[in-house]
């Protein structure tokens, strides 16, 4: 071979070489664009509540319930945060793109103290005025949180996700001309 044979082979592999970097970063830059993609939003009520006289604070009024239960409300946003895309997660050849994406995850959990709803008759919450009882109050709202998401899981969006982020990004990928598309999605990484 001769060298200007090996130099327009090596210029040739160089340059369509340079042309996939692009093409990876231009198709990650579109694609992290829509980070918000495949997000299910669910609403969550929980019971929350409990004696205050049970956790050893006597009340000075006997009249006073000293029961407390209130509706409380999250709100859980799931979805797949594009933002984490790399080039090593893409694989392009000709016209087939290969794709791992990140797991789904909770992207925003909200559980504000607005949503509280003290249920009557049985509270009484604006006459407990004891410190000691907020905190007591406050730490019942911590483990409902806690044992909200212990069983955001029941809910089992993770596949439904999938299945709307797959079906997105196949019809979004054909419009640049990639005819076989696979999407595949990595594990999570505390499991």
């Amino acid at each position: 071979m001769s060298k200007i044979s090996v130099t327009l082979a090596l210029l040739f592999i160089t340059l369509t070489s340079c042309d996939r970097d692009e093409e990876k970063q231009f198709l990650i830059t579109k694609i992290r664009s829509v980070s918000k993609l495949a997000t299910a939003e669910v609403v969550v009520t929980k019971l929350v509540g409990g004696d205050l006289n049970d956790r050893g604070i006597k009340s000075w009024f006997r009249d006073i319930n000293e029961k407390v239960i209130f509706n409380t409300e999250a709100t859980i946003k799931y979805g797949i945060d594009l933002r984490k895309l790399s080039n090593q997660d893409i694989s392009i050849k000709g016209d087939s793109i290969h794709i791992y994406l990140p797991p789904v995850e909770i992207l925003n959990f909200s559980y504000p103290h607005e949503k509280f709803e003290q249920l009557y008759p049985v509270s009484h919450f604006d006459k407990i005025n004891n410190r000691l009882k907020i905190e007591i109050l406050d730490e019942y709202f911590r483990q409902a949180e806690v044992d909200i998401r212990k069983k955001l899981k029941l809910f089992n969006l993770d596949s439904e996700i999938e299945i709307k982020t797959r079906l997105f990004l196949e019809s979004f990928l054909q419009k640049f001309q990639f005819h076989n598309v696979v999407i595949e999605f990595r594990e999570e990484e505390n499991a």
